[in-house]
């Protein structure tokens, strides 16, 4: 029963993968038994859904990243990779929405920044190279700024 108290007071402060949970439970020093009645009830009582997580997760993400670098995001917080896929596959902006919005946003703080570092700046936040490339050679056309995409037309 403490453990469970325990539990739905870590969850009261924020919402928590399965894994989380468990690690934060037994740094505060239950055992197994009681870790794993805990874990049960807070799941049957929908007060810990690690799909509900992801999904969130993925709608809420600060900055515009790949899909790729949600799902390792996910993955480290202790959710399985299958239920990390899916809810980014699931979610309601595609990963070229994103890049676009990454790149929106990269422009208006570096407005002069040159298409190479704009690449690397997008492929950090784990976009796939084949998109980052696509995107900056149709915004290029778009904006008539041809002028250093070279590499990247050769690319």
């Amino acid at each position: 029963m403490q453990a469970y108290a325990a539990a739905l007071g870590l969850l009261a402060r924020r919402r928590l993968t399965e894994a989380q949970l468990r690690t934060r439970l037994e740094r505060r020093g239950y055992d197994d038994d009681a870790i794993g009645t805990a874990v049960a009830r807070c799941k049957a009582e929908r007060y810990l859904d690690d799909a509900l997580f992801a999904a969130l997760y993925v709608e809420r993400a600060r900055d515009a990243k790949g899909d790729r670098r949600l799902v390792g995001e996910l993955v480290r917080r202790g959710l399985d990779a299958e239920c990390a896929q899916r809810a980014v596959a699931d979610a309601p902006h595609g990963e070229r929405d994103r890049c676009l919005q990454a790149l929106a946003k990269l422009r208006r703080a570096q407005p002069h920044a040159s298409y190479p570092s704009l690449a690397r700046s997008l492929e950090r936040r784990g976009f796939p190279a084949s998109l980052i490339y696509a995107i900056l050679r149709e915004t290029a056309i778009h904006d008539g700024a041809l002028e250093g995409i070279e590499a990247i037309i050769r690319f």
